[in-house]
């Protein structure tokens, strides 16, 4: 897996405080992105501080440069926009979308189209 530093900004801030020294330690090793990976699928919304979660992001935001992390351990970090790594996100599995900067972001859990979130640092 690519782990991108918006990815470490992303985990070292969006969870609660609870959680998040469990996910920053995810990114140390092969068998934590494994974990990583598989905690996607499921509802890793209920680690995330609730109060970061935002209405959904204008094209003009979406439009950044971004990072696609699938629960199939398949990442995406070219540098293609976040609009359009969105619309190659799988409809199988869960997926977290970062920008670069690891201050915004997008959640999916498995099968839960209606259920995204929108996450701003």
């Amino acid at each position: 897996m690519n782990i991108s530093e918006g990815l470490k900004i992303f985990l070292g801030n969006a969870p609660a405080k609870s959680k998040r020294d469990r996910y920053v330690g995810f990114l140390s090793n092969n068998k934590g992105h494994i974990k990583f990976s598989k905690s996607l699928s499921h509802d890793f919304t209920s680690c995330l501080d609730r109060s970061l979660f935002t209405t959904k992001f204008t094209d003009e935001v979406l439009n950044q440069p971004g990072d696609l992390y699938c629960a199939n351990g398949v990442t995406n970090d070219s540098e293609a926009s976040m609009m359009e790594l969105y619309g190659k996100a799988p409809w199988e599995g869960g997926w977290l979308l970062t920008n670069k900067t690891g201050k915004i972001a997008i959640y999916r859990a498995e099968g839960k189209i209606d259920d995204e979130v929108y996450i701003a640092l």
